[in-house]
């Protein structure tokens, strides 16, 4: 396997060569910020559902890491989840704690349709 490596230059240590991730998507935008600031990112998937006025985002989720940051979530790999226009870290154990939660969330709504037929005056 290939050993890929990007330099980026950065506002206060000048070139930094960093090793990227297989699943890192690049550094692009990334020069002549700081060093603390690099990071590598990979594809974001997004939960989309279907509503009334056409598809909606939910959240997007993707995996990263910060190889010189001094900030939680600290220098491991992690998933970056967007809920609302904010940005929350997780490790695998939230990870599993959120897709819990969709999960019973999900077993809500159908029972919220389930009564929701049965409500007379309601459409099939």
């Amino acid at each position: 396997m290939t050993r890929r490596e990007v330099t980026i230059r950065t506002a206060d240590h000048g070139p930094v060569t960093v090793v990227c991730p297989p699943w890192c998507q690049g550094h692009e935008g990334q020069d002549d910020e700081f060093r603390a600031d690099i990071g590598h990112e990979g594809p974001e998937h997004t939960m989309t559902l279907p509503t009334s006025r056409g598809p909606a985002t939910v959240l997007t989720a993707g995996l990263e890491q910060r190889p010189y940051t001094e900030y939680a979530p600290g220098r491991a790999v992690f998933v970056n989840v967007e809920i609302g226009a904010d940005w929350y870290p997780a490790d695998a154990d939230g990870l599993e704690a959120m897709a819990t939660a969709l999960t019973d969330h999900a077993a809500t709504l159908r029972s919220l349709a389930a009564q929701l037929r049965g409500v007379s005056g309601a459409t099939p």
